[in-house]
């Protein structure tokens, strides 16, 4: 087993198939000449191949605003109404295309969620490594203070003490040797841990983390907000659909160039950045060497993104030689500790030996903790954290992203078109061609239901008897039949006229009718006054009462002149 339950199999990263699809990606630059895809930031060639990349995106927004354009140049002044059932298709078309936008927006906040996991591993992972190497830094630091502040400093007062003349002097010289053995491996021990501090003085993350925890409380919730936004765009979409709400559809059709605008714009960013990602984590290891300080070898972070137990730990030997020093200088001062009590009995060295052996102590803990932070499972069990929480989790977060605003742009552009094909259609519901043939049939054949054809009567004559008034009919006494038929005629043109005003889309047909119609009025007028000629049998008028013995007298023995049953009247039917 590995590090914290970690299977064997599992302790070295592998590069995900997402991850090897997009570094394989061709790369170019602005010449058109591939280019090496190891992902170097730092370089303006891989920039500007990384820029190419997103253009792509680009380039489909503008060909889909020119279509557009087209588009609307060559309807925008189709006003031809448009029967119902091609306007419910343009509806059910929109209803269909806005869910389908829907589903690809929700598929966008489940990659924005995974991308978020994904980048808080990864910044997870990187405040344990930068505790594990502040850790290291600070100890390493107390450790060489103490040894030149604390240890070094008591053994030079040390050292004075014994320059003092004592009867034995073999026994001074042993003294003398043992406390200068003791300062050359302090010396020693120092360096060691100068050694291993001095790389890791320049390796510091913590302004990135902060930046990345900066970054991320912004871009979450801002993506979510954006997509929040699209998806209440698709509402307004449905909602004016459903209520055939003009105003909501045009609101749309210039809101929806706005969406269309940004997600397409979307797809280029995260097209780009998918494909950095996908370089980095092609070989991830290459990149922070590259981005190390000068004063990290490289063997050292190849050892903890590794830690191959064939390798050697680069702190080992250094570690290994400030503990023997250490040891050795304990055992220095054990002979000292020994010997100048009784050399010098009055010199009060005992507080000062008490103080030289504790920091001796504290010396060998921290090199004994020194040993377990620079052990390299914990370091590279959250560099496999970071690399696969960015790799595997955050890069299939950005991948669906990308399909997500890929299909998201598509579809709205799609759903522009169609909006503005349907809201220029939409006026009022009178304006519609919608008008049942029955109830075309029925308005012509009852004209007197129309309000410009109500019966009109004139008013008495003085002097004659009442003016008897119908539905086309008017009559006068004094009159003749002839007189009546021709006034007759002239109302009848009138109402003609007004149902060709009224009808302006279909003129011509009405003209036509009109024509006809007066044609055979004239023919019947004639034929009528050829009957009155022949024989004055028939006779106009609306004759009395047979039973009234009353005579009138009077042109036409006062009877009223009016049209015949004979005589066709003139109705809405004649001109259509």
């Amino acid at each position: 087993m590995g590090y914290l339950g970690m299977a064997e199999d599992d302790d070295q990263y592998r590069v995900p198939l997402i991850a090897k699809l997009l570094h394989a990606l061709p790369h170019y630059n602005i010449t058109f000449h591939r280019i090496n895809n190891t992902f170097r930031p730092s370089n303006d060639v891989y920039l500007e191949s990384l820029g190419i990349l997103g253009s792509i995106p680009a380039a489909l927004l503008i060909v889909s605003l020119f279509g557009l354009l087209l588009y609307l140049l060559t309807r925008c002044c189709d006003r031809k109404p448009r029967p119902a059932h091609s306007i419910t298709s343009l509806k059910v078309t929109l209803s269909i295309v806005t869910v389908l936008c829907c589903a690809a927006i929700g598929l966008g906040l489940y990659g924005n969620d995974d991308l978020h996991n994904g980048l808080l591993e990864v910044l997870q992972a990187g405040r344990k490594v930068d505790g594990v190497v502040s850790s290291v830094r600070n100890q390493t630091f107390i450790l060489e203070n103490t040894l030149t502040m604390k240890i070094q400093q008591q053994l030079t007062e040390l050292e004075d003490i014994f320059d003092q003349k004592t009867n034995n002097q073999t026994a001074l010289a042993q003294l003398q040797q043992a406390l200068l053995t003791a300062k050359g491996n302090i010396t020693i021990a120092k360096n060691a841990a100068n050694d291993i501090r001095r790389p890791l003085v320049g390796l510091t993350i913590t302004d990135f983390l902060t930046k990345g925890d900066q970054w991320e409380l912004i871009r979450w919730p801002g993506t979510v907000a954006i997509l929040a936004l699209l998806l209440v765009l698709c509402a307004v979409l449905l909602v004016g659909v459903a209520r055939h709400s003009r105003c909501a559809l045009i609101l749309f059709s210039v809101c929806g160039l706005l969406a269309v605008t940004g997600s397409w714009l979307m797809s280029g960013l995260y097209l780009s950045t998918s494909v950095a990602v996908g370089d980095l984590c092609n070989d991830p290891a290459d990149f922070l060497v590259h981005q190390a300080p000068h004063e990290l070898p490289a063997d050292i972070l190849l050892y903890y993104t590794q830690c191959d137990i064939s390798r050697s730990n680069p702190f080992t030997q250094r570690l290994r030689e400030s503990q023997n020093a250490i040891n050795n200088a304990r055992n220095a001062m054990s002979t000292v500790s020994k010997i100048s009590p009784v050399l010098f009995k009055n010199a009060g060295l005992a507080p000062k030996l008490g103080s030289v052996n504790a920091d001796i102590k504290l010396c060998e803990r921290l090199l004994t903790g020194l040993t377990a932070l620079v052990d390299c499972r914990a370091v590279h069990y959250s560099y496999l954290v970071a690399t696969r929480g960015l790799c595997e989790c955050g890069l299939l977060g950005l991948v669906l992203m990308l399909i997500a605003s890929f299909m998201a742009a598509i579809l709205l552009t799609i759903m522009v078109w169609v909006d503005s094909h349907t809201w220029i259609y939409i006026r009022k519901r009178n304006d519609y061609a919608q008008v049942e043939e029955q109830s075309y049939v029925s308005h012509q054949l009852h004209p007197q239901s129309h309000p410009n054809m109500n019966t009109r009567t004139l008013p008495h004559h003085p002097k004659g008897p009442p003016v008897i008034s119908g539905s086309h009919t008017i009559a006068h006494p004094g009159r003749s039949a002839k007189h009546d038929l021709g006034q007759m005629q002239q109302q009848a043109q009138q109402q003609a006229q007004q149902q060709a005003q009224q009808q302006l889309h279909h003129q011509q047909a009405h003209a036509q009718a009109a024509q006809q119609a007066a044609q055979a009025q004239a023919h019947m007028m004639h034929h009528h006054q050829a009957m009155m000629r022949a024989g004055g049998t028939h006779t106009l008028g609306r004759l009395p009462s047979h039973s009234s013995p009353t005579h009138l007298h009077g042109p036409n023995n006062g009877k009223y002149a009016t049209l015949s049953k004979h005589c066709k009247t003139l109705d809405a039917n004649d001109f259509y």
